[in-house]
């Protein structure tokens, strides 16, 4: 239920861009933030023509290795990160990108190594002690953890994230009293923060606290109904309001979007096998995407890319109902 915000494209302080208006075209398609095949296509043009310097190849191969990062291709996502850096040592943004590769890869060592150097680079920076706190808390380095997070709370004291994430590290170390303190602070400094809720209800479950915790746990799932884990939770509770029933029906919904646009390529279901050896299954996607960023890559059409992928577009709430979908099936392999 750990929420870590996307560490944005950094900007390159200090690059003057003399690109002609032609290229300068082909540039601004590689670092828009929409159409991924777009951004892939155009950042391979830039990165392959003599027409634009080492500064535009250096943010195109920046938003390329976000694209296929994006898209699950981490290896590859890493290779364009280590040659944005080889033309430019001191690109932090490229050193977290690269981290964040690695991280998603399983290469805890490497990930903490590149936040490490791109918070030396820019140690004011408060997204990166968030992002390395993570991944020290996967390792089981609880204690690194706080200290990363508590950091990111002195350079961003109105980090809602932070808190919150700092609430499970201290949660995992078994200091429940500080776990709850952060977790209110994150929803005092963000009301609407779905996954606080979450944390703390399962918190306040774990204390027998019921009342409490149904409260918190209603509220994380009106907030944001793709949590299965919050469903589950408010059914073995004997919470079964509107709230719960809603968040049924929008995954029921999202079930039937999946089968009418995905299902000919992908497999949808808990076992069955994909019709197209090259289109993942759905029930793998939490393992390439953070469950929590994977509306923006559905939004785009690239969670899962393959051969012979139709073209749809989705709105807003087939996105979410998509997500509710795809987030059921966590566990059922």
């Amino acid at each position: 239920m750990l929420q870590i915000p996307r560490i944005s494209r950094i900007a390159f302080v200090g690059f003057s861009l003399t690109a002609t208006p032609a290229t300068a075209g082909v540039l601004d398609d590689c670092l828009q933030d929409r159409w991924s095949d777009m951004r892939l296509q155009t950042c391979s043009v830039v990165i392959d023509s003599r027409a634009f310097g080492i500064q535009d190849k250096v943010l195109a191969y920046n938003s390329r290795g976000e694209a296929r990062m994006e898209a699950g291709a981490l290896k590859m996502a890493i290779q364009d990160f280590t040659e944005s850096i080889r033309l430019q040592p001191s690109n932090k943004s490229a050193f977290a990108g690269r981290g964040q590769a690695r991280f998603a890869s399983g290469d805890f060592a490497g990930a903490i190594a590149d936040y490490s150097e791109a918070i030396r680079i820019s140690p004011d920076a408060s997204e990166l002690y968030i992002e390395r706190g993570h991944v020290y808390l996967t390792n089981n380095n609880f204690d690194a953890s706080i200290r990363d997070l508590t950091e990111a709370i002195r350079l961003d004291p109105e980090s809602a994230s932070a808190y919150n994430n700092r609430g499970l590290a201290f949660r995992k170390k078994g200091d429940s009293r500080r776990a709850l303190q952060d977790y209110t602070t994150a929803i005092a400094l963000n009301p609407i923060y779905a996954l606080a809720y979450a944390n703390r209800g399962a918190l306040l479950e774990s204390q027998n606290r019921k009342p409490e915790a149904i409260a918190d746990l209603l509220q994380a799932i009106k907030l944001d109904p793709s949590q299965a884990a919050v469903r589950v939770a408010l059914k073995r509770l004997g919470a079964i309001d509107a709230a719960v029933k809603e968040s049924d029906l929008r995954v029921r919904h999202g079930r039937g979007l999946a089968e009418a646009n995905c299902s000919g390529c992908h497999s949808i279901g808990a076992k069955d096998e994909s019709p197209n050896t090259r289109a993942p299954a759905f029930r793998d996607l939490q393992h390439r995407h953070r469950m929590q960023w994977l509306r923006k890559p559905i939004t785009r059409g690239i969670a899962a890319p393959h051969d012979q992928m139709p073209q749809f577009v989705l709105s807003k709430d087939d996105v979410d109902m998509l997500v509710a979908y795809i987030s059921s099936l966590a566990g059922r392999r």
